[in-house]
Order: structure tokens, then sequence, then C-alpha cells
């Protein structure tokens, strides 16, 4: 064999090595955390902040199933969890509805 066959042979086995491990390693790192069924405070958001505080009021919110149900009521809302200390736990979750967030359960 010649050495330009030898060397491509070992960087494409190398290559692929690398792409294996990365793929590995980068769906380890994406993983969302879950949000768990229970109760939750809802701030709701200002539509507008004009310089004033960004919640504009709290309440008593549930999750079911993974939807967001307020006073009895289920909010067609996504709720997409955040973890804020990297523990692998659900801190809370933004909610958004028709694209804009409105509110954050914590």
């Amino acid at each position: 064999m010649s050495k330009n066959v030898i060397k491509t042979a070992t960087v494409a086995t190398l290559a692929g090595a690398a792409l294996f491990l990365g793929a590995g390693l980068a769906s380890a790192d994406t993983a969302e955390p879950a949000l768990d069924d229970g109760h939750y405070t809802l701030d709701i958001a200002a539509p507008i902040s004009l310089g004033l505080p960004s919640t504009v009021g709290s309440v008593p919110a549930e999750v079911v199933a993974g939807q967001l149900v307020v006073s009895g009521y289920v909010v067609p809302a996504t709720l997409d969890a955040f973890d804020e200390d990297e523990d692998g736990t659900a801190d809370g979750a933004a909610v958004i509805v028709r694209g804009s967030t409105w509110g954050a359960l914590r």
C-alpha cells in the first residue's frame, strides 16, 4: 500500500471515531429537563414592561399530564421547562401561548 492510502484510511478512522464520540456527548448534554406534575405558582408577565416590574400578578396553577391548569381550566400553552441549577431536574417553566411568553411557573 502507498503511504497516501494508509494516511487516508487512518484519518477516516479517526474522524469516524470522533464523530461517534461527539454524537454521544452531544446527546447527553442536550437532554431537556422534564416538568413534574404538581402545584406551582404562575407568575404572569406584563405584555410591555415600560420600566415597570415584569410580573403583573401571580396565581396558583397545576401541571396535570403535562398541561397547565389554572382555576380548573386547561390553558392551551406550551411549557418550556428550564433547569437553572443544572441538576437535571426542572426548576420551573416558561409559559408560551401562541409563540409569546406570557408567564413562568415556579
